[in-house]
């Protein structure tokens, strides 16, 4: 795969990648209905790793209940006053849907959707694995729940690759109408957002830690509290020793008696 450097990249047809230091975002193509776009972080830990951070179904994702995948015709186009964003346009009869997607200057990754009039909204958005969404874990949703309208959306994960650890957001411009988090196989695989608007923005940010165990970090300051216990250990050991050593030297006269 090519990759861009801060700036939209084409490949194939209608397929596009971006670059940035902290993130790598996928388009893909008209002919697969996911990765609309698949945000993913650059792990510090790992340069030539991505951990894919949360995808935006086409699939699963309705409009007036239209299907975004299958219903509507779609371009591509690279926004010609900016190199990092680019933008799809859905059309059907009557409607009209604009899907920008753009890398602030700030390091966040935006989606937003603008329609030509007030639409009915379906937004699926797909990780692998989310291990808890605003405070929900599966042991308090294990099946699909509402949970409560918020404008901002948080979660945490374990990368199943690297065993990474970590966290994510997603902040709605916008209050929805509903918002469901979906279990699955220990965790959660997928969120949606349905809202009534003519436009709403998605505020994506994230990053993934190194499970690499560090050392106790300790200063001279620990010793009062350090060299009590090392004075036990230090004596509990040369009891034993003591002892085992006696035990040793009666055997030893008893086998010469």
């Amino acid at each position: 795969m090519f990759v861009a450097q801060s700036s939209w990249l084409g490949y194939g047809t209608g397929a596009y990648a971006f670059q940035s230091p902290a993130y790598f975002v996928l388009f893909n193509d008209p002919y697969d209905g996911s990765s609309k776009p698949n945000v993913h972080v650059n792990p510090a830990f790992a340069p030539n790793e991505r951990i894919s951070l949360v995808e935006f179904s086409d699939w699963t994702s309705y409009v007036n209940g239209f299907n975004l995948f299958n219903d509507f015709n779609v371009t591509i186009n690279v926004s010609k006053s900016s190199w990092s964003g680019l933008e799809a346009t859905y059309t059907r009869p009557g409607l009209v849907v604009h899907k920008f997607v753009d890398i602030s200057a700030s390091g966040h990754v935006i989606v937003r959707l603008e329609a030509t009039r007030e639409i009915v909204a379906h937004i699926e958005m797909w990780k692998w694995l989310m291990t808890s969404i605003n405070g929900f874990t599966i042991k308090t949703a294990p099946k699909p729940m509402l949970v409560p309208i918020t404008r901002m959306i948080n979660f945490t994960f374990k990368d199943q690759t690297l065993l990474a650890p970590g966290y994510g957001s997603i902040e709605l411009s916008r209050v929805p109408t509903q918002i469901e988090v979906w279990p699955f196989e220990g965790g959660f695989n997928r969120v949606t957002v349905d809202f009534i608007n003519s436009e709403i923005t998605f505020t994506i940010s994230g990053a993934a830690a190194d499970i690499q165990q560090k050392f106790p970090i300790w200063s001279y300051t620990d010793l009062p509290y350090v060299l009590p216990l090392i004075s036990i250990t230090v004596v509990s050991v040369y009891l034993l020793v003591e002892h085992y050593g006696k035990k040793s030297k009666d055997h030893t006269r008893r086998s010469r008696s």
